[in-house]
């Protein structure tokens, strides 16, 4: 499917409208988390922030663990936005993608989201969690 197939797709799923603008982004909540995405030169990406920056340096270890081989990550990278000292979560597909790869990658990153969020505002170990996908999708 393409981007804006598998898009509206998603938002179908999930009993919303996702569509993309005419610049090519979208954004949908899934129980209070903003997901964005954005399509440019062929790739769609779906990324959100974590969390400001400032101040964690001590968890750039932990997150650095959770990236390694994406372990902590199910399939997206964290990273570090200078320009607004936000670190956050990306993951990109290019090219037509099915759809049922789609949704589970979505709910994988939305999953790990959450689990970075926690372990950040928890003081614990990013690396450690590894994400239950468990095939159910979130509610809108």
């Amino acid at each position: 499917m393409t981007h804006k197939e598998l898009l509206h797709k998603l938002g179908e799923h999930a009993g919303v409208e996702l569509e993309l603008s005419e610049a090519g982004t979208a954004a949908v909540k899934f129980d209070g988390d903003e997901i964005d995405f954005e399509t440019d030169d062929g790739k769609l990406y779906i990324y959100a922030d974590i969390a400001s920056a400032d101040g964690r340096e001590g968890d750039f270890g932990k997150l650095l663990e959770a990236n390694n081989l994406l372990a902590g990550t199910d399939g997206a990278t964290i990273g570090l936005d200078r320009e607004r000292d936000m670190l956050t979560l990306c993951r990109m597909f290019e090219g037509e993608t099915e759809y049922a790869a789609f949704e589970q990658a979505v709910a994988g990153f939305t999953t790990a989201l959450r689990i970075i969020r926690k372990e950040l505002a928890d003081g614990g170990d990013a690396a450690a969690p590894q994400p239950d996908l468990g095939g159910h999708f979130m509610k809108v």
